[in-house]
């Protein structure tokens, strides 16, 4: 194809036609030019169909990790409500006298159920992955990537806050247990000593006690965690997660 396009133009400058051998340059020109703009809109499509493969791949594995966030925050959900009540029967039976040591380790019993301290552990790795790559801009959506970025700075910040409520009510479970002695180890201790039930435990039957005031104080600290980790994240997050999960489901 060189060879004759080489001929063409030997031909033109032996026949003396230099004006039409000018055109005809400008013309193989401007086929080069046209070739090149092909080439690279070729090599265009070709890295846009790699970065739509690539956004939809992210896009997939997003969703998935916003599944399991999904039946995490539903399961936190339900432990807070389970949590919040059990304080609360807890509280009554508190102000009801204690008549043996059975009946106040049930109330003990009771206790352990809404004490705990789980942190918030989402599933993250692909969103970090993105993140720390600088991948993000793969995700053509504004409003949906407007959206991921809100959800995971919300449960940061749930992180950060449900770290603080555990620290702070752990804290007063310790004073707890200095201002009410004996409390962990309730089922077995009195059976190994000559102390009778008032003797040991009886500020669990006196409401003016400092130590019957701490565990009060104390019970509601968690009864309030719960409520209001409950309120301010765990459905809030739920509600995201399962809009982002909707959304994700309709990408093609």
């Amino acid at each position: 194809m060189l060879r004759f396009f080489r001929q063409i133009r030997q031909r033109l400058l032996t026949d003396n036609k230099f004006s039409k051998y000018l055109l005809y340059a400008i013309g193989e020109i401007m086929l080069v030019v046209i070739g090149i703009l092909i080439a690279l809109q070729v090599d265009n499509w070709n890295e846009e169909r790699q970065e739509r493969i690539a956004e939809l791949n992210f896009l997939s594995r997003l969703r998935e990790d916003l599944k399991v966030d999904n039946a995490y925050f539903r399961k936190r959900i339900e432990e807070a409500n389970s949590s919040e009540a059990a304080g609360k029967i807890f509280l009554k039976k508190l102000f009801e006298k204690q008549q043996s040591l059975e009946e106040a380790v049930s109330l003990w019993d009771l206790f352990r159920e809404f004490h705990s301290s789980e942190m918030l552990t989402i599933q993250n790795s692909t969103y970090s992955e993105m993140l720390y790559a600088g991948r993000l801009e793969l995700i053509t959506d504004r409003e949906l990537k407007s959206l991921l970025l809100e959800y995971y700075r919300e449960c940061e910040k749930a992180a950060k806050h449900t770290t603080e409520f555990n620290a702070f009510t752990v804290g007063e479970m310790s004073n707890m247990v200095d201002q009410a002695p004996g409390l962990y180890v309730m089922p077995t201790y009195l059976k190994n000593t000559d102390l009778e039930f008032e003797e040991e435990y009886g500020y669990l039957n006196d409401p003016s006690s400092d130590a019957f005031k701490k565990i009060v104080h104390t019970a509601e600290m968690y009864i309030s965690k719960h409520h209001f980790l409950n309120d301010l994240y765990f459905k809030e997050l739920e509600a995201l997660s399962t809009d982002l999960i909707t959304r994700l489901e309709k990408v093609e």
